[in-house]
């Protein structure tokens, strides 16, 4: 995996990572070393080569890395994480 960008958040240090797995672009975000959560977004790289011979004005790659970003700062994971737990000790 390549680093594609990094950020701070809350003292951190976070890296954005992106790897080709065969027609298939995985971006995901990292935290020492270790996947910062259980998301992790994926563009068909005929889709990214496809966007930019088209001109298309968005960079799907640098979308994804934006998203992945994103989600680290509001927390998405932390919050899907809680809800499930709170679902499952409702069903107990």
């Amino acid at each position: 995996m390549s680093i594609f960008e990094t950020f701070e958040h809350n003292g951190k240090t976070y890296e954005i990572r992106s790897a080709q797995d065969g027609g298939l672009i995985r971006v995901r975000a990292f935290l020492d070393g270790k996947p910062a959560n259980g998301y992790e977004y994926t563009v068909e790289l005929i889709s990214v080569i496809d966007a930019k011979m088209a001109e298309f004005p968005v960079d799907l790659m640098g979308q994804l890395a934006t998203t992945a970003a994103n989600d680290v700062r509001q927390g998405y994971w932390e919050q899907y994480v809680a809800a499930v737990q709170e679902h499952d000790r409702q069903r107990t």
